[in-house]
């Protein structure tokens, strides 16, 4: 099983792993999803020793997120999949971070407007992913392990471990066989910011 990861829920990362092994991983800054482009598919996938041709799943991180992430992230890896008619697998992107730390914890992320993204995981995701104020969360999980890149943006209401989240470890958990695989969509849980305006009817 030869895997490509893509995610781009919070900045861009891809990563390529090859049977247990992982064998590429590239990132690129916040605000990039511009950069996820399919020569630097293609770069990583070399810089792995492989092919294109060799590559055997997609696997991609569905948020939750913000639209414009999301919606390159997952175009980008159904396009990929759909073009050499392979399988395209969708993980929600929290999950990464949770598998990764490896024990009982609060996986949180930037929800923007002052507020997070979180799941808690116990040996595996034991609630749905929402959106809460940090203060909420603070009060609800007083002595959990707080674990992922929300940590750094509210350090005194949820303190702990600022883990990266990167398409390897979307990649790894796919290896395993322990993921919770879910649609290929992409997980808002809100409105986008940016919203089309309405169109007013002219009064004659």
């Amino acid at each position: 099983m030869k895997i490509l990861a893509i995610d781009a829920s919070v900045g861009v990362s891809v990563a390529v792993l090859s049977g247990e092994t992982l064998t590429a991983s590239e990132s690129v800054s916040h605000g990039m999803q511009g950069e996820l482009t399919a020569d630097f598919i293609s770069q990583t996938i070399k810089s792995a020793g492989l092919e294109v041709s060799d590559i055997t799943d997609v696997v991609v991180g569905v948020g939750p997120g913000p639209f414009t992430g999301l919606r390159v992230g997952i175009v980008t890896a159904v396009v990929f999949a759909h073009a050499r008619g392979i399988p395209v697998h969708g993980i929600c992107s929290l999950d990464a971070v949770a598998y990764k730390y490896g024990k009982p914890c609060v996986v949180v992320t930037d929800a923007r407007r002052k507020e997070l993204y979180w799941a808690q995981y116990d040996q595996g995701r034991i609630s749905q992913p929402q959106v809460a104020k940090p203060e909420a969360l603070a009060e609800m999980f007083n002595g959990v392990d707080f674990v992922g890149p929300g940590v750094e943006l509210y350090p005194d209401l949820v303190s702990g471990i600022n883990l990266e989240l990167h398409a390897s470890a979307l990649a790894e958990i796919f290896a395993s066989g322990t993921a919770q695989l879910v649609d290929v969509a992409p997980m808002y849980l809100r409105k986008p910011d940016a919203v089309e305006p309405t169109i007013r009817k002219s009064v004659l």
